[in-house]
């Protein structure tokens, strides 16, 4: 009877703990308009960041809504929520919004252009609402300290998405002008990997895993043998082919002339070698 009571009270804890977590994290739509600035955010905005993000919640929606207190003052996903209004804002005023956050890029202004008309955006955005996370006990003006501690604390607990969610995310962005590539994306290229990274919250290597790509190898494969035989070949070749003054005795480097004209021989035939196996 003791380990049932036991039991019965351990159940009915779990519960209680599972509903007031649930009054924590309440997920609910806002309209735009009522979510507010908090006076502390750690970082700034930052206009390519938000841009990015922007293209992404228009080609996928928004996968991660940020998390505002119980006053709806934004704690977490400060880019997430300037993408939102950038993509509300009418097309002619979406420059003027960017070039008033940080480090704004001219060259990205064929990107902004080519952003979505405001009928055209994806649902509950359509309808200037925003899935937002509502942490229903913090209030960031009281508490400035909960609230740096439930930024980062968002920031790290974000949806963990299967690999076959990944890939599918991955073929919708393709499906909508996504590409992969390697380096810096071109001025106007939408970049693959990076949207993902930011869309899913994960690193880029995690990102390869997770379509099942492999990690490039840490170390550079070893340049081929070839040249490194030509350039020892050609300067052998031409200690052999130095001519001593007539008459000058000197056997040491007379010898030394001899090897590298052998020398020069093997070099060829280990260069010819190196070639037909691809070294």
């Amino acid at each position: 009877m003791a380990g049932l009571h036991a039991g019965a009270v351990q159940a009915q804890q779990d519960k209680q703990r599972a509903v007031e977590a649930s009054r924590a994290r309440t997920i609910t739509l806002l309209p735009i308009e009522t979510i507010k600035m908090r006076e502390q955010d750690t970082r700034p905005a930052r206009a390519g960041q938000v841009l990015a993000i922007a293209e992404s919640i228009a080609a996928v929606g928004l996968l991660q809504p940020p998390a505002v207190d119980k006053a709806h003052r934004i704690v977490a996903g400060l880019n997430r929520l300037h993408a939102c209004k950038l993509l509300l804002t009418p097309p002619a005023g979406r420059v003027a919004y960017l070039q008033a956050l940080d480090e704004y890029d001219a060259e990205n202004e064929q990107r902004i252009h080519d952003l979505p008309a405001l009928n055209q955006l994806p649902e509950p955005l359509v309808a200037a609402k925003v899935p937002v996370r509502v942490l229903v006990d913090l209030d960031a003006h009281l508490d400035p300290a909960a609230a740096l501690a439930a930024e980062a604390a968002e920031n790290t607990a974000r949806r963990q998405y299967t690999p076959k969610e990944a890939r599918e995310l991955a073929q919708r962005l393709r499906e909508a002008g996504y590409r992969e590539s390697t380096g810096r994306p071109k001025a106007g290229e939408k970049a693959l990997r990076p949207a993902l990274e930011m869309v899913l919250g994960q690193s880029a290597s995690t990102i390869r895993r997770m379509l099942g790509k492999k990690d490039a190898p840490k170390h550079k494969a070893e340049a081929s043998a070839v040249p490194d035989l030509k350039r020892l070949r050609k300067l052998s070749q031409k200690v052999a082919a130095h001519k001593l003054p007539s008459g000058t005795r000197l056997p040491a480097m007379r010898q030394a002339m001899n090897l590298a004209s052998m020398l020069a021989d093997a070099l060829q035939a280990a260069e010819a070698e190196a070639k037909k196996h691809n070294l």
